[in-house]
């Protein structure tokens, strides 16, 4: 029998990056007594409502689940003072979770931060990680309080942001590497082993949610702050931009930066493009690798310059 199975859980939770770590600690068979998510969004052309991933996986595995609107709402803390928890898990549930449901459980209200913390607080510090050029995060696993995530560190692994990386892959990483983190501090608070580090808050910094403003390229850039911003918003929602006199979006998904005098002498304007899709930028040259348009699936560059009936345009 694994040595957690008696510790009863409840957990918050709402995209795919928690329900990763919820189906971690089912499988660790640590007893989920209940889950809290997000309410369903409606979304797409006919507006159907989607459920969030972990709402939907819960209830396939016939869990209490709850989506309310409110935190506060006194029926839904009624309803959880009835179930008895030990630890309560938030890994990005999207909104602060409240003194009453911090102080439920036995041990303690525990969360999982995608940063190296006091620093990228907030909404998105894979983001903000990546568009600000930082060369390590990290995973941190924190003590709930009520100010945004401003509580005791229990435990924090750190590790490398490659130059290619993009925040689908550092995603990725941050799940790898906090899964055994967090059963390893529900461990050691069980057992009374831990040790809480106190955050400095004159270190920390916050990562702000990203607002659709920002996904837009800007082309008088230099090319590493563009390349940045095509890496921090793959997969979602796409850094983007659209060729001159026409409406129609183009997603860029992958790109390298070239640091070549004599490609840039070439085009006089930022967004000209040269060669096999290279860019001019406000300093360098940007080469896309991976594309989208609007309406259509990903594509490479090649397959791109193909589909296209002009042959010489400028991106703005």
């Amino acid at each position: 029998m694994n040595k957690l199975s008696p510790i009863k859980i409840g957990f918050f939770g709402t995209p795919d990056f928690s329900l990763q770590f919820l189906k971690y600690l089912f499988k660790e068979n640590l007893l989920i007594k209940f889950v809290v998510s997000q309410p369903a969004s409606k979304s797409g052309r006919g507006k159907k409502t989607k459920l969030s991933s972990v709402e939907k996986w819960s209830l396939e595995k016939k869990i209490p689940t709850f989506t309310p609107k409110n935190l506060n709402d006194n029926e839904f803390l009624n309803k959880l003072k009835k179930i008895p928890v030990d630890f309560i898990i938030v890994v990005a549930y999207g909104n602060l979770v409240n003194e009453k449901i911090i102080n439920h459980p036995k041990f303690l209200t525990i969360n999982v931060h995608a940063s190296l913390l006091p620093k990228w607080r907030g909404a998105a510090p894979i983001q903000r990680a990546i568009l600000e050029g930082d060369k390590e995060t990290g995973v941190t696993i924190m003590k709930v309080e009520e100010k945004l995530d401003a509580g005791p560190i229990i435990k924090q692994t750190k590790f490398k942001i490659l130059e290619d990386d993009t925040a689908g892959e550092i995603f990725e990483k941050m799940i790898k590497i906090g899964q055994p983190l967090l059963v390893n501090a529900i461990n050691t608070i069980s057992k009374n082993t831990h040790n809480f580090i106190t955050q400095l808050d004159e270190k920390a910094s916050y990562a702000k949610k990203v607002e659709k403003r920002e996904t837009k390229i800007i082309w008088d850039q230099p090319a590493k702050i563009i390349d940045r911003k095509i890496r921090a918003f793959n997969p979602v929602p796409g850094a983007w931009t659209k060729i001159k006199s026409s409406d129609t979006r183009i997603k860029i998904f992958k790109s390298e930066v070239i640091c070549d005098n004599k490609i840039s002498k070439k085009a006089n304007k930022c967004g000209s493009v040269t060669g096999k899709l290279i860019v001019k930028c406000g300093e360098d040259m940007i080469k896309i690798i991976e594309l989208q348009p609007e309406g259509k699936s990903r594509m490479n560059a090649n397959d791109f310059l193909n589909g296209l009936k002009i042959k010489e345009f400028i991106f703005e």
